[in-house]
């Protein structure tokens, strides 16, 4: 393990208030492991309310709100096809203080989908960009949201399923590692998909 990772392994214990035994932290390969090995160790209080469908309502009343689509708002419904491209920042903003959440960062690539998905010198792709935000779905920008804003969706002490670890330990990683929220997937590798040694 490099110093960043024992440094985001040592963030997470303290968020959750556990101890990951360093043979268990040698094993843990993907988002998705590190999310399982932390939900082993907590204790889960299950509800029948449902964060996901929470925000899913905040988001579309925030959508509705701001007259930005005549579309039906959908789980499924491309971010790209609810919001005009000429307007895209200014709504964008809209859209995050209507829902009073942090929204992932929109890139280069979300104001001009002409761009190249790489970055070229001397004729030679090196460097990929990051991913369009707006080409995922209401459902990706609600996971997106929720682990950029777990300090005020889910209450730590009360986890109620291994969705809301997940959501933490992706929020926590986009935090300290500086990477993009809508990067990290749960089957990314910490170290190849990520880049964190």
């Amino acid at each position: 393990m490099g110093l960043d990772s024992v440094e985001l392994l040592m963030s997470v214990e303290d968020k959750f208030g556990i101890r990951i035994e360093d043979s268990e932290a040698e094993n843990i390969a993907t988002v998705q492991h590190f999310a399982d090995t932390v939900y082993s160790k907590i204790i889960v209080n299950p509800t029948d309310k449902c964060l996901t469908q929470i925000v899913f309502y905040r988001m579309r009343k925030a959508f509705q709100n701001l007259n930005l689509t005549e579309l039906e708002i959908m789980p499924n419904s491309k971010i790209s096809d609810l919001l005009t491209q000429s307007e895209l920042k200014t709504n964008w903003n809209r859209l995050e203080t209507e829902l009073e959440l942090k929204l992932p960062e929109l890139v280069a690539i979300d104001f001009n989908p002409k761009l190249d998905s790489h970055v070229k010198i001397f004729g030679i792709k090196t460097i990929k960009r990051n991913s369009p935000v707006t080409k995922g779905t209401i459902r990706d920008l609600i996971d997106w949201t929720i682990s950029l804003n777990f300090e005020k969706t889910i209450d730590i002490k009360k986890i109620t399923d291994k969705y809301e670890v997940e959501r933490i330990i992706s929020g926590i990683i986009s935090e300290n590692m500086g990477i993009p929220i809508s990067e990290i997937e749960l089957r990314h590798t910490i170290t190849n998909d990520l880049g964190i040694d």
